[in-house]
């Protein structure tokens, strides 16, 4: 049964993890700024993007976000008894029982091959940039708001324009708009609206960066998109340094930013503002 971390029981957190302290490259990776097994217990139980699977007892680990009747996991920490196969089949059980009709599931190049193996088609291949929050002097280029629900019909009309050359997934404005709605409404963890900025003078707004917690020590870039004809003028990078400003202030440790592997303009943007390439991971699709 896949259940939130943040509503498991204390005797399945501290199960949780203590599998998690066992798999040192997963604790480095993800649950580097505690120190011990109470504190790893503690960031699952504050986080609302970590979920668990029990059989019983704690098998695996994974984050999970769902869009429509889509679902994606990521960042999967086994049980040393279990199998990913197995794993992977009782996820999906509950995830059709969620009315989910289609899982991706991003992985390693070599897990890749058994999910192959199952069902799972190759869908692309993603590398995760990350580093330390720290305060700028950066000053904005055009007035910036917090981005609120408010504006979603307006970025979600800028967001299909964004992406209308790069991602057909985003067909139309109402596409948009479910996704943009689904991020400030937590399906992807807690959104940060404090440090999630759009660019412009409402409601000619023409660039946004939203940001996501995915713990208490950890945010992520959920979406940064700029309108075409105000691309190359600073805007993504600027609304990254503010919302850095914030997360700065706030005590988290890392923030996180996933870019196709062939997008090289956003992978520039983020060497260039001194975001580090930790991670490829290899996206696998399959129908429930």
């Amino acid at each position: 049964m896949i259940t939130k971390a943040s509503k498991c029981q204390p005797e399945i957190l501290e199960e949780t993890a203590a599998i998690i302290r066992r798999n040192e490259d997963y604790s480095t990776a993800n649950f580097a700024h505690c120190k011990t097994q109470m504190e790893v217990a503690k960031e699952l139980k504050s986080s609302d993007s970590w979920c668990v699977l029990i059989d019983t007892r704690p098998t695996a680990l994974f984050r999970l976000e769902t869009f429509d009747s889509e679902a994606r996991i990521s960042e999967i920490c086994l049980n040393s008894d279990t199998s990913l196969e197995k794993i992977l089949s009782d996820i999906r059980q509950d995830l059709a029982k969620m009315r989910i009709a289609q899982v991706a599931v991003r992985t390693s190049s070599g897990d890749a091959q058994m999910l192959a193996a199952v069902g799972f088609e190759m869908d692309d291949s993603y590398v995760r940039f990350s580093r330390v929050p720290t305060e700028s002097k950066m000053m904005p280029i055009l007035p910036l708001l917090n981005a609120t629900q408010k504006e979603v019909p307006i970025l979600s009309r800028m967001m299909c324009d964004a992406y209308k050359k790069t991602d057909p997934t985003i067909g139309d404005s109402q596409s948009a708009e479910r996704m943009l709605r689904s991020i400030m409404f937590g399906s992807q963890g807690r959104y940060l609206a404090e440090a999630s900025f759009s660019s412009g003078a409402f409601p000619n707004l023409v660039s946004a960066c939203l940001l996501t917690a995915n713990s208490a020590a950890e945010a992520r870039i959920a979406q940064l998109f700029t309108h075409p004809l105000y691309r190359a003028r600073g805007l993504a990078t600027t609304a990254i340094a503010i919302g850095m400003n914030r997360l700065a202030s706030s005590g988290v440790v890392r923030l996180v930013g996933w870019s196709r592997e062939n997008n090289d303009v956003l992978r520039r943007l983020l060497t260039k503002m001194g975001f580090n390439a930790d991670r490829k991971l290899v996206e696998m699709v399959a129908r429930i």
